[in-house]
């Protein structure tokens, strides 16, 4: 009895070693392809072209048709058959390439897709391409320019997308070797455990202040109710860890009602703690996520509630929440209907409570392309967003770019932030504190041997060396381009935060200053007998080393009248026109920046009329100027009023209106200049 029981056994083992087929291995493979298992795929697919595997066979009553041998041509030699490659062979060689290329192995994708390629089936027309995207990916960027370029040749007037995307990895591949891009001022560091433990980390946040951080992390202590239906490791959660005396340590779940039996990541705290958004993913469609709001009360965390479905689609992913400085713009990334691709930017306006109004609006051409742009981070302190994308030239896969916001309310060209930020890998996750010089990125760019084949998240720190700002220029004679030596340069801080500081200008007419972060500068340059020079400067917003040139041009002070154009009265009254006080405006402007000087506003008229009326209708003209003037802010004992009738004509015996006009005018004339020394308080 136990003989033949252990003969079952033996039986059994071999059979269930056996009975699988190259079809049933197949259709295993497919399965798991297609629910995104592609580690399973892959194991599965290279049984069916394993010559070990149990060839298919036909069951009872399956019908299966005849294949007769191909027939050779009379004369044919036997090297000149080409040996027929199965159709099974074709495809399933191409799932493991792309299953490979999926689960982001790309050193067996190169691998694979070189074999596919070589097969040069229609089937797949675009093995080329992915090839020279791994290849790409692997750092062989020449022999991946070349076979780019090959795929757009290809592709010319039959595929626009592939072309344009061959056309955006050469672009990329250029990118990639040109040392330029590569920044000395920026170091990354892979962090250790208490950072990267488990199966993935990523998505790092300041959670309320530079020494508390939050981060997403799949580990064994993933919260799960049920461990034998779900593994742990493979559950993302949010953790936070604290930093003292140099050091992290404390790593524990993010406070609230947050982690839960599903993935839970990429989360943002509002500056006043009191409200967390992040990102959950959906129970019952693994294509589905939203973003969830967890707001606290009497110090207590509440439910987390999910968005409205203005924010929050069904059946789409709506991820990577960040907000504006102010906390009234929500940002997110989504593959929401309306979109340019695939995972694209969007924004929606937040109400005091936190929640979102109206419609997402998407951020546009400018930031979006036809693949993924992901992870937003608005840095508060310079108005820049980054972002990650691999729609833009980039060095391989996803790359960090950042793109400012002007005082003009534009969004400047998005730039890639270059090595060692960005890999040929995907870098992704990009966040920077106040001060610039230190920051997280998350990134795939190494193997992980906790993952099942190709490579994981891992956070990596980012450090950079202080921004440096300063200004130098030359300080020139307007009108012939000399060279001014000793003029005086002022620079008085706009907000008031700073006193004012003063540079001289050497023998060679140069002055140079440092600068510091935060600055908004009015900078004039000054210098008896000539008219000042002015203009602005600002190192608010500035995200990297910046060296300032501005050179100032000074006129020299001429002699006589100086006609003021556009300066219009009301029919013979002294009342000035509004077009006239937008002329007085910039005037104004002028006796503030050279404060030295005292003037003389006259007033002319032409010939017509009695002597004394023009005298005294002139004097109130002239008056009406300066008075003005003085109500803008000019100081009075710098200006004289001063009205000439018609005593100095330009035109004498004037017969035209166009020569009666030039004789009815405004002037200044400086009749008095002070030691430039002397108004530096």
């Amino acid at each position: 009895m136990k003989r033949i029981a252990i003969l079952l056994f033996l039986f059994t083992l071999i059979v269930s070693s056996f009975a699988q087929t190259k079809r049933e291995f197949l259709e295993y493979a497919d399965a798991a392809f297609k629910n995104g298992d592609y580690n399973t795929a892959i194991n599965l697919y290279l049984k069916v072209i394993d010559k070990g595997t149990a060839a298919d066979f036909t069951r009872p009553y399956e019908v299966k048709p005849y294949l007769s041998p191909a027939k050779k041509a009379k004369g044919d030699s036997i090297k000149a058959v080409k040996p027929v490659v199965d159709a099974r062979e074709i495809y399933v060689t191409h799932q493991v390439a792309e299953s490979y290329r999926l689960n982001r192995d790309y050193k067996n994708a190169e691998i694979w897709f070189k074999k596919s390629m070589d097969y040069q089936s229609i089937e797949y027309p675009f093995e080329k391409f992915w090839y020279a995207d791994a290849l790409m990916k692997n750092q062989k960027y020449g022999a991946a320019n070349i076979n780019f370029d090959d795929v757009m040749t290809m592709s010319e007037g039959k595929d626009s997308l592939i072309f344009a995307q061959a056309k955006l990895k050469i672009a990329g591949c250029y990118l990639a070797v040109d040392t330029t891009n590569a920044r000395k001022d920026i170091f990354t560091t892979e962090l250790d455990s208490i950072f990267n433990s488990g199966t993935s980390n990523f998505a790092v946040n300041y959670y309320g202040d530079p020494n508390t951080i939050q981060f997403t992390s799949a580990r064994e202590i993933s919260t799960i109710s049920d461990p034998k239906k779900q593994n742990p490791k493979f559950i993302c959660d949010i953790y936070t860890v604290h930093k003292t005396n140099d050091k992290w340590n404390d790593v524990k779940k993010v406070e609230g009602p947050v982690d839960t039996d599903v993935h839970e990541g990429a989360g943002t705290l509002t500056l006043d703690r009191t409200s967390f958004y992040f990102t959950r993913w959906s129970t019952t469609n693994k294509n589905e996520c939203a973003i969830y709001l967890c707001k606290q009360m009497n110090e207590r965390w509440l439910a987390a509630e999910r968005l409205n479905d203005n924010v929050n689609i069904a059946g789409y992913k709506t991820m990577h929440p960040t907000l504006s400085p102010d906390g009234s713009v929500l940002y997110f990334s989504s593959n929401r209907p309306g979109g340019f691709g695939k995972m694209d930017l969007w924004y929606v306006n937040i109400d005091d409570d936190g929640r979102p109004t109206g419609n997402p609006i998407n951020m546009g051409k400018l930031f979006n392309t036809s693949e993924d742009e992901i992870t937003p981070f608005f840095h508060y302190y310079t108005s820049t967003l980054y972002f990650s994308s691999d729609g833009h030239p980039g060095y391989g896969g996803l790359d960090v770019f950042r793109s400012t916001y002007n005082s003009d309310s534009l969004w400047s060209k998005p730039k890639n932030m270059g090595t060692p930020v960005n890999s040929s890998k995907d870098d992704a996750y990009f966040v920077m504190e106040r001060s610039q010089q230190h920051g997280f990125v998350s990134s795939d760019r190494k193997d992980c041997a906790d993952c099942s084949g190709g490579a994981c998240y891992r956070i990596y720190s980012i450090d950079k060396e202080p921004n440096v700002y300063d200004l130098r220029g030359t300080v020139y004679n307007a009108e012939t381009n000399a060279i001014i030596p000793n003029a005086l340069l002022t620079f008085k801080d706009i907000r008031g935060n700073r006193e004012e500081f003063y540079l001289i200008t050497d023998a060679e007419g140069k002055y140079f200053t440092p600068l510091e972060e935060g600055w908004d500068l009015f900078i004039k340059a000054q210098k008896n007998k000539f008219f000042g020079d002015g203009g602005n400067l600002s190192t608010v917003g500035i995200i990297e080393t910046q060296h300032f040139v501005k050179d100032f041009f000074l006129s020299p002070i001429p002699a006589g009248d100086i006609v003021i154009p556009g300066i219009e009265y009301d029919y013979d009254k002294a009342t000035l026109r509004p077009a006239s006080k937008k002329i007085l405006d910039d005037l104004y402007d002028f006796l503030m920046l050279n404060n030295n000087l005292s003037v003389e506003i006259s007033s002319h008229t032409d010939e017509r009329g009695s002597d004394a009326y023009n005298m005294k209708l002139s004097q109130e003209r002239a008056k009406s100027v300066v008075d003005y003037l003085i109500e803008k802010g000019v100081p009075k004992e710098r200006l004289v009023a001063q009205g000439y009738g018609e005593t100095k004509l330009l035109v004498p015996k004037a017969s035209t209106e166009e020569e009666h006009q030039k004789n009815r005018r405004t002037a200044f004339r400086p009749i008095k200049e002070g030691v430039i020394q002397e108004n530096w308080k």
